[in-house]
């Protein structure tokens, strides 16, 4: 897994093949998500097992899914005050 901002999460999905997409999971972070090959067994498991973290599996043609998630995602995290 890679811990990356989400900016560079989406340049990363911007440029992944439907073929081999990326998950993402969030982290304590509004900031960050952890993203990985979501075609790997471990990676499957996590997915169907519906683990807590799961943000969803993205690739360059469902990029507007991914964003939005993440916007959501970003919203509802507790902000520091």
């Amino acid at each position: 897994m890679s811990t990356v901002s989400i900016p560079e999460a989406i340049t990363r999905i911007s440029t992944t093949n439907p073929s081999s997409p990326l998950a993402v999971f969030h982290t304590k972070s509004a900031n960050l998500v952890e993203v990985v090959f979501a075609n790997t067994v471990v990676t499957q498991f996590w997915i169907n097992q519906g683990h807590i973290n799961y943000l969803g599996t993205y690739h360059r043609d469902n990029l507007h899914a991914a964003e939005r998630r993440f916007q959501d995602y970003y919203e509802s995290m507790p902000k520091a005050a």
